[in-house]
């Protein structure tokens, strides 16, 4: 049962984020931001964000060459370089926002590893480069491939490296913990392991109940028959929002099953310290689909989701040993020929896609609002969208 002072203090808001990842987090600073009389609540089910946020490999791009092209197959070549323009000012938003040393921004550039299946993007690198003119006033992919000797890959393997100067890693974790220093020094206030099990709206404000496990819970030897969970859920809890952000992403349709999106797992190892690593920077392989870098001198590398899509479409966090194998052979075979090293862990992280690989604002009503699906690219569109809504 809750108190007086739990009542009269915690449960009625202006505003409720749902998601305490980036896009939430994000959100969360961009309304007080413009409001900072506003009293915001953001509810995270998670002792950390749940998804991709503190899962990611770190990237600060906005696309490869191969990705790019494949985008305009997909969504058109207009379409694309709108893309491409609101990922990099996200980017420049999160940098504005917290600064680069509290993101551990490097920019040691991006490099895509060109296989034979993709060598005839190599020929539409001036086409590309003079639609994305107008976003960076330079072109933005230029052929290196003397770098593949420098940096240790498999010449046989990898028949050109197309580097990108504007691409840049990050340390995920301490921009996710700069962001919650961030968003809590402005008095928005975060509660971690609040399961919202539904929203509703009311005439003048929208009601979200969340779970409040072990609210009645009676630890004695006697009550072995109760049915756990229904002894651990005696009470839920009623917070109460003139106006709702929903940014939980993937699990999104848990709370509004109809909308078109749908989970992608992402699969991720990191290396143990590697002697004399050659490489510096983030790297791309067959359209994004992989996507490797440093993190000092251990490699953190990720993707494959392409390789088994049917069982990535989930919201389990479990590893995938069929994409674990195939990271490991392209660090065998294609990064680390030759090379000794050890994977110290794996993890994985779920993301969330749309059918048009667009992102998607969706008002479910005046009060309620979905941002969803930055289809992989968090990092760099979360800033842009939550500057938008």
């Amino acid at each position: 049962m809750l108190s007086f002072w739990e009542k009269n203090s915690f449960l009625n808001y202006d505003y409720i984020i749902i998601g305490s990842g980036i896009l939430g987090l994000s959100t969360a600073c961009s309304v007080k931001e413009k409001n900072s009389s506003a009293s915001i609540l953001v509810l995270e089910r998670g002792i950390f964000p749940t998804g991709a946020s503190t899962k990611n490999a770190g990237f600060a791009c906005f696309g490869s060459i191969s990705e790019i092209l494949s985008d305009f197959e997909r969504i058109g070549i207009e379409e694309t370089v709108s893309l491409v323009e609101k990922r990099w000012n996200g980017i420049s938003l999160l940098r504005q926002r917290l600064g680069d040393d509290k993101i551990g921004l490097l920019n040691y550039g991006g490099y895509e590893l060109v296989d034979e299946k993709h060598l005839n993007s190599l020929e539409k690198i001036k086409f590309v480069n003079e639609k994305l003119y107008r976003i960076f006033n330079a072109d933005v992919f230029k052929i290196k491939n003397e770098k593949i000797k420098e940096f240790g890959f498999n010449e046989a393997a990898v028949k050109s490296l197309v580097y990108n100067e504007f691409e840049s890693q990050i340390d995920t974790g301490k921009m996710m913990s700069s962001l919650t220093d961030y968003a809590t020094s402005m008095g928005i206030k975060i509660i971690t392991g609040c399961n919202v099990d539904r929203i509703s709206e009311k005439e003048n404000y929208v009601r979200v109940i969340a779970d409040n496990y072990l609210s009645n819970y009676k630890n004695n030897n006697n009550d072995n028959d109760i049915d756990n969970d229904k002894k651990n859920k005696e009470e839920e809890i009623f917070f109460s929002a003139k106006k709702v952000y929903i940014c939980s992403n993937a699990f999104t349709k848990k709370l509004i099953p109809e909308l078109k999106i749908k989970p992608g797992r992402g699969q991720v190892l990191v290396t143990k310290p590697i002697k004399d690593l050659k490489f510096k920077g983030v790297f791309h392989i067959d359209e994004g689909f992989f996507y490797f870098r440093n993190f000092g001198d251990r490699i953190i590398f990720g993707g494959g989701r392409n390789l088994d899509f049917e069982k990535e479409e989930s919201t389990e966090f479990e590893l995938n040993e069929k994409i674990l194998n195939s990271l490991k052979e392209k660090l065998d075979n294609i990064i680390l020929p030759n090379q000794k090293y050890e994977v110290d862990y794996s993890w994985s992280g779920i993301m969330a896609f749309t059918e048009n690989k667009l992102s998607m604002i969706e008002n479910i009503s005046d009060r309620i609002t979905c941002l969803i699906s930055c289809n992989g690219m968090g990092i760099a569109l979360s800033s842009y969208i939550a500057d938008k809504i």
